[in-house]
């Protein structure tokens, strides 16, 4: 994320990719104005008479917002309203949809909240920063994740054909290719960080492959060991902390810590509170040290009375995404918890 230019309540930002869309989805709100360059079917006036719909004319519209639309497939970010500035041809109070995409310009004016600022900021300084892989494998198979501001994607699954069965020979030839199908999916991602973790010794064989056969590579990874492999493996990286000591400011690994530590802080009945009547009971008493909100929660009208409450006890508010395991959690203790800086 960059900020292009910022005065008062107005700020143009240019999103670089597909965490920054989402943060953007996170920060504008219904009734914030919108700035953009985008296209409208325009008609003319001397063609009224004609069925077709028009021409598409590029323009810059102000709207007010009245929706939003998160795509990940199409990389848009569809901001739906009513004009409120245009050229003189174009009714204001028609409804319109501004489509955002990695690197188009956009100013927002609004009443600015501060987590929605650190929002930004975060933004702001992940694209100074790596994004990191993740390699779950053992000898039969790997797994292979992308680590994102706010989410995992699993990229793909790949099998080894070697077995006990056949011949030495044949299996160390079936386990180079074996070798060579996941190095060339990491070769496709710009990453300087990557993370090769399973039980057993083939991610160290695996390893030792790449200082041999891809030294690029090799330089880029970190092998740990994990108990088990798949989605529970990655798990394990995750609470662990180990992508936090490769990627220090990994949200999704922050994020899951986080709800590791509030879980545990449940079970044993500490620090921590959940569900809406129990976290503002907390704010009464100023015990909340770090409120976690879901981020589908943050335009309930009491959501944000909660974070507005929480911050000016000077309390943090971290909003958790509900695209991984961590913040589904979150999501079905009610969407909204507190750790606490005492017991209420």
């Amino acid at each position: 994320m960059k900020i292009v230019e910022e005065e008062k309540d107005y700020i143009k930002l240019m999103p670089e990719n597909l965490d920054d869309l989402w943060v953007l989805y996170n920060v504008i709100d219904e009734g914030d104005v919108i700035f953009a360059l985008t296209e409208r079917r325009v008609q003319d006036k001397g063609d009224m008479i004609r069925a077709d719909r028009g021409t598409k004319r590029k323009m810059i519209l102000g709207i007010e917002v009245k929706n939003l639309e998160f795509d990940e497939n199409t990389k848009r970010l569809r901001i739906l309203g009513v004009i409120i500035h245009g050229p003189d041809d174009i009714p204001l109070g028609a409804h319109h949809t501004i489509e955002v995409k990695p690197f188009d310009e956009i100013t927002i004016k609004k009443q600015w909240k501060k987590w929605q600022i650190e929002k930004i900021k975060e933004a702001i300084e992940s694209s100074k920063r790596p994004k990191v892989l993740v390699v779950i494998m053992d000898d039969e198979s790997a797994e292979v994740y992308e680590v994102r501001d706010y989410c995992v994607k699993e990229i793909c699954s790949i099998k080894s054909h070697a077995s006990k069965r056949l011949d030495y020979k044949i299996n160390e030839e079936l386990k180079k290719e074996y070798y060579h199908e996941i190095a060339k999916v990491l070769k496709e991602y710009e990453v300087d960080n990557i993370i090769v973790a399973g039980p057993g010794f083939a991610k160290n064989s695996f390893y030792n492959f790449l200082s041999e056969q891809y030294p690029e590579l090799k330089r880029k990874v970190v092998v740990e060991s994990v108990s088990t492999t798949s989605k529970a493996g990655l798990n394990e990286v995750f609470k662990r902390g180990i992508i936090n000591r490769v990627y220090a400011e990994s949200r999704v690994a922050k994020e899951t810590q986080l709800i590791e530590k509030l879980l545990e802080e449940i079970a044993k009945n500490g620090l921590a509170v959940y569900g809406i009547d129990d976290v503002k009971r907390a704010i009464d008493y100023a015990a909340i040290d770090i409120l976690l909100v879901a981020d589908d929660m943050v335009r309930d009208k009491r959501i944000e009375e909660i974070i507005d409450l929480t911050e000016n006890i000077g309390g943090k508010v971290v909003i958790v995404s509900t695209e991984h395991d961590a913040g589904k959690q979150l999501k079905a203790l009610g969407g909204v918890a507190g750790l606490l800086r005492f017991k209420v």
